[in-house]
């Protein structure tokens, strides 16, 4: 998608929705009602994927909706082994291109088609985006009528990694959908074989430890996304060409994608049994780290304070780059290992990674270093990182 970066997002931080209504369906084989995505198209061949790219523009992207539709997921259009659908959300005063519709469409993305009303399966009104109900019916929808061997699911909008309030980001409805929002549908969603977020500050382990074991790789970016992100066309050029990639190779492609630009990080992460493994280290590590508090403070701040940051995420720090800086500066062999282990843990679950010159020292992962006063401090408690881990127990009592 094309995202705008966090300081922009703080201009604009309410949050809106959009509700769905059925007022146009050129597919004679879909049919939705007004108040949900209930359809059926049985005459729609198996495809080898399903592309679904949910598509948060009720807000400051707006005018990035059309262009990416057009440009570059139209560029390519769906095909008979790869299925495009994108569900589009717009609002006022951002593009007025093609009619300056507002509300949300759902489009089955075609070779060269244009974003205007006429050409989106149904009108759905207004919807929020911050809904789980609107997400898990979209995929539903989307697999219902497009069903596929593989699926891969495109957040395209606003983010801020774990935070509340501003994934996903919907003005109208002052809504925003957060990690315990997607936790609580994954029932609903099914299969999902790879999950990216086109969006600012994503790629952190609390993100990654959500999906881990509901999909098979994930990609994003540590930094903010700026107007380019992922690219589209690329990414569907390549998977046209071999589609029996994998989510691994997807994944890939996909990041690799969002490097060809003026972006500044970017990783493909896998969520097999490695990242589990790089949860148990992540866990064992923060036990070392809690044990040698007392003797190792003044260490621990001097590699908090040198770790690869990130100007929209000031007080987390690349989990690689804060591994390697600990083991650095404490003399203690447990914590050395502890942190060399999870040096070693994030290297085999990095599929692909890229940074730019100001970003030496990122490796694909943040980790995010709560504060002792942080209002949203119990809200990150709630998260599967945390329960899996005892790094917020070593935060509280380093009490930063």
């Amino acid at each position: 998608m094309k995202n705008k970066s966090f300081l922009s997002i703080t201009l604009s931080l309410a949050l809106s929705f959009l509700v769905f209504s059925c007022s146009s369906n050129l597919d004679s084989n879909i049919e939705l009602t007004q108040n949900d995505f209930t359809a059926q198209n049985s005459n729609v061949k198996k495809a080898k994927w399903t592309i679904m790219v949910y598509m948060s523009g009720d807000n400051n992207l707006e005018e990035y909706i059309v262009k990416d539709l057009e440009k570059e997921l139209g560029k390519i259009g769906s095909t008979s082994n790869v299925q495009i659908v994108a569900l589009s959300d717009r609002i006022t005063g951002y593009d007025k291109t093609r009619g300056d519709w507002k509300g949300t469409k759902l489009f089955h993305v075609t070779k060269g088609m244009k974003a205007n009303s006429e050409n989106a399966v149904s009108d759905l009104g207004e919807k929020s985006m911050g809904s789980p109900k609107t997400l898990t019916d979209f995929v539903s929808w989307s697999k219902s009528n497009y069903p596929a061997e593989n699926y891969a699911l495109y957040f395209w909008g606003h983010g801020w990694s774990w935070h509340k309030g501003f994934t996903m980001e919907d003005k109208t409805n002052h809504d925003s959908l957060d990690p315990n929002e997607i936790k609580n549908v994954f029932d609903k969603l099914g299969k999902i074989d790879m999950v990216a977020y086109d969006a600012c500050n994503m790629g952190s382990i609390e993100v990654e430890s959500l999906w881990y074991k509901h999909a098979k790789a994930i990609v994003h970016s540590q930094e903010f996304v700026g107007g380019d992100g992922i690219e589209y066309d690329q990414v569907l050029t390549k998977l046209n060409a071999n589609p029996n990639l994998k989510a691994e190779d997807l994944a890939i492609i996909t990041n690799k994608s969002a490097g060809t630009n003026k972006e500044k990080t970017g990783s493909a992460v896998i969520l097999d049994a490695k990242f589990g493994n790089l949860i148990k280290a992540v866990d064992e590590w923060s036990i070392a780290l809690k044990n040698g508090l007392d003797t190792n403070r003044k260490n621990y701040e001097k590699s908090f304070s040198k770790a690869q940051k990130f100007i929209e995420l000031p007080d987390d720090n690349d989990l690689y780059d804060l591994a390697s800086k600990i083991s650095e500066n404490v003399s203690d062999p447990i914590i050395k290992s502890k942190s060399t282990a999870v040096m070693s843990a994030v290297k085999s679950v990095i599929l692909d990674e890229w940074h730019i010159k100001k970003y030496a020292n990122a490796h694909g992962i943040t980790i995010s270093k709560v504060k002792a006063n942080d209002k949203e401090k119990k809200y990150y408690k709630t998260l599967d990182f945390s329960k899996n881990t005892n790094w917020d127990e070593f935060l509280d009592l380093y009490k930063n």
